[in-house]
C-alpha cells in the first residue's frame, strides 16, 4: 500500500523516510492498539530524527498516513476521501518523553473526529508509557494510561465496545447559530502598539456575523513576504487554530497572492484578509442598485490578482463569510472574463452615476446648501439625521443603524427646514475606516462625490472611543484623499454622556474645528449645530 507521508521531511533520508512507508505493510490486530512492530520502528525513528511521528489507523488495522513534525509538534494531515475520522486512530510519539496527552492532542480528538487519539512517550531510545484518549459524547474523554510493561496486554477493541457513550454524533464545529468561527491575525510595528486594529478586525468580524475565538499578532519586523507570519509564528498558528477550531482565518492586512495561498495550505482554512472582509460586509449591506454595482466591482477587482494559481480563495462555494457577492459562477471566471465583466460594470456605474448627477444638477438648481455627513464608522451619523428630521418637525423614514460598522452603505439625501430662513440638503454617507482600501474609494467614488459637492462637512466624532484622537485623523486623512480638507467643517463630539474623564474631552476639543460636545442617543438639542452651520453658510 502507498502510504501518504507529509510534514517536515527536511534533513531526512529518502531510505529512512522508505523504512516509515514500509510499515504499512504491517496490519494491527482488532485488539491491538498498534502493531509491535509499527511501534519499535516509530520509537526508533523518533529517536533518530527528534521529531513528532503521528499515523492513522483505519478501524481495520490499516496505517493509512503518517505526519512528522519539529520541535515536538506536529500538524495532522486530513485523510482523503473521508469527512470525518470517527473510525481512525491518531497515534503520534513525544520525543521528550512525556506520553500524556496535551491539550492540543484533546483539541484534535474533538476537532478531526477521530476515534481516539494515543501518544508515546520516548525517551533515549525507549518507550516510557502510553495514553490513550477515547472520544465520546461527555465533556472530557475517556483516556487509558498504559505503561511499558503491560502495553501490549491492552484489548483497544474491548475497551472501545466498552465505552458507555457513543462516540459518533458530534459536529466537528459546534457554533452558535451555526456561525463561523474566526481566528484573527496581525502584524504590529511595536510591542507598544495597542491592539486596537485587532480590535476593529474583531468589530469587522462580528458585523460580519462571525464567532472570534482567537488572535495572534507577531512584530512586523519577523513577517515575511511569503507567508505573512514567520516560520515559527506560523507553526503556533497552526496549533492555535486547532485548539480553539476555527474554520476562517482573517488577517488585518491586504495579503498578497502568494501570502494567501500560503497561508491556506499551511493552516486549511479559508483565509479573508481585511479587504475581503470589508467588501464581505458591504456586499451583505448593498440595498439600491447602485451600490451592490459598486461592491461587485471592488470585489472583482480585489479577486483579479487571486486568479493566478486558483486557490481556495476562488473555489469558495456555500455560504460563510467571504461568500458573499460575485457569487460561484463569478469567483471561476478567467482572467479575461473577468476584466470584460468590471468593464461592464464600469459602463453600468458611469450611466448611474451620470443619473446622480442630474439629481445633483437639480438640487443645485434649488439653491438650498449641501451639508455633508462624515465620520469614522459607527459614530452615530446616521442617528444625527433622524434626530435632525424629528427636531425640525418632519416625519423619519430612516431607520437607526444597528450599533455595528457600516450599518449605512447607501447614500441618503433628506432636506431639512431648520428654520424659517434656512434649508438645507442632509446627506448621510458611508463611513470611514482604518487602512481604507484604495479600490474601495475608487468605487464607492459615486457615495463620496456626497462629501466632494457639499458646502458645509458635518463631522461626527465617537468621542468616548479610547481611539477618538486616531478615529478623527484617518477621517482627515479620507478627506484629504478627496480634495476635502479646506471645506467649512463643524465637528460633533457625540457620546459625551459616555466620557469617563472631562480633561480627555476637553483635549480631543481642542485638537478638532468648531467642537461641540453633544449626546445624539439622549437627544439633545441640535440648536447649537444649526446656528454655527448659519454662521458658516452666510
Amino acid at each position: 500500500m502507498n502510504m501518504d507521508i507529509s510534514g517536515d521531511l527536511s534533513g531526512i533520508r529518502a531510505s529512512q523516510i522508505q523504512e516509515l512507508k514500509t510499515l504499512s505493510d504491517f496490519k494491527t490486530e482488532r485488539s491491538e492498539l498498534i502493531h509491535p512492530e509499527i511501534l519499535k520502528e516509530l520509537i526508533r525513528l523518533t529517536q533518530l530524527w527528534n521529531r513528532e511521528i503521528a499515523i492513522y489507523l483505519s478501524r481495520a488495522g490499516t496505517l493509512l498516513a503518517a505526519a512528522v513534525g519539529r520541535h515536538a509538534t506536529v500538524t495532522l494531515p486530513p485523510i482523503k476521501g473521508r469527512s470525518v475520522g470517527k473510525h481512525l486512530r491518531c497515534i503520534h510519539t513525544h520525543p521528550n518523553g512525556n506520553f500524556k496527552l496535551s491539550s492540543l492532542d484533546h483539541s484534535a480528538l474533538a476537532s478531526l473526529q477521530l476515534e481516539s487519539m494515543s501518544s508515546v512517550g520516548v525517551y533515549e531510545g525507549k518507550l516510557t508509557g502510553i495514553q490513550i484518549a477515547y472520544r465520546g459524547s461527555e465533556t472530557e474523554p475517556f483516556t487509558v494510561d498504559l505503561s511499558p510493561q503491560n502495553w501490549h496486554k491492552f484489548d483497544y477493541n474491548e475497551a472501545l465496545s466498552g465505552l458507555s457513550q457513543s462516540i459518533s454524533g458530534r459536529a466537528k464545529i459546534k457554533t452558535a447559530e451555526g456561525k463561523e468561527r474566526a481566528f484573527l491575525i496581525a502584524l504590529e510595528e511595536s510591542e507598544q502598539e495597542t491592539n486596537e486594529d485587532l480590535y476593529e478586525l474583531r468589530e469587522l468580524a462580528r458585523t460580519a456575523g462571525v464567532d472570534v475565538v482567537g488572535q495572534m499578532v507577531q512584530l512586523r519586523r519577523y513577517g515575511q513576504s511569503r507567508s505573512y507570519f514567520g516560520s515559527g509564528k506560523l507553526e503556533e498558528l497552526v496549533h492555535s487554530i486547532q485548539e480553539t477550531e476555527a474554520n476562517v482565518l482573517i488577517c488585518d492586512d491586504e495579503l498578497s497572492p502568494t501570502q494567501l495561498r500560503t497561508l491556506e495550505a499551511e493552516t486549511g482554512l479559508k483565509v479573508l484578509d481585511r479587504t475581503g472582509l470589508i467588501l464581505d460586509i458591504f456586499a451583505e449591506r448593498a440595498r439600491s442598485r447602485e451600490g451592490k454595482l459598486q461592491v461587485e466591482l471592488a470585489q472583482l477587482k480585489h479577486l483579479l490578482p487571486f486568479l493566478t494559481g486558483q486557490g481556495q480563495a476562488l473555489s469558495r462555494l456555500g455560504a460563510g463569510v467571504g461568500s458573499r457577492g460575485p457569487g460561484e459562477t463569478k469567483l471561476e471566471l478567467d482572467r479575461r472574463r473577468m476584466r470584460d465583466r468590471i468593464n461592464q460594470l464600469e459602463k453600468e456605474l458611469k450611466l448611474v452615476l451620470q443619473h446622480r448627477d442630474v439629481q445633483r444638477r437639480q438640487r443645485s438648481k434649488s439653491g438650498l446648501p449641501i451639508v455633508a455627513l462624515v465620520g469614522y464608522t459607527n459614530t452615530g451619523k446616521t442617528t444625527f439625521m433622524k434626530l435632525a428630521m424629528e427636531q425640525a418637525g418632519s416625519r423619519s423614514d430612516i431607520p437607526v443603524g444597528e450599533n455595528k460598522l457600516f450599518a449605512t452603505l447607501d447614500p441618503i439625501v433628506r432636506s431639512i427646514n431648520i428654520n424659517a430662513s434656512l434649508e438645507i440638503l442632509l446627506s448621510d454617507t458611508v463611513g470611514f475606516i482604518r487602512k481604507l482600501p484604495t479600490q474601495l474609494l475608487r468605487a464607492f467614488i459615486a457615495t463620496l462625490e456626497e462629501v466632494q459637492q457639499a458646502d458645509v462637512l458635518i463631522h461626527v466624532v465617537d468621542a468616548s472611543h479610547q481611539q477618538a484622537p486616531q478615529h478623527a485623523e484617518t477621517v482627515r486623512e479620507v478627506l484629504n484623499q478627496l480634495g476635502c480638507q479646506n471645506k467649512p467643517m463643524i465637528t460633533l463630539l457625540n457620546k459625551v454622556d459616555k466620557v469617563g474623564v472631562e480633561d480627555d474631552l476637553n483635549q480631543l476639543a481642542q485638537d478638532l474645528p468648531y467642537p461641540i460636545k453633544i449626546s445624539l442617543k439622549r437627544g439633545d438639542s441640535l440648536k447649537p449645530v444649526w446656528k454655527l452651520l448659519s454662521s458658516l453658510l452666510d
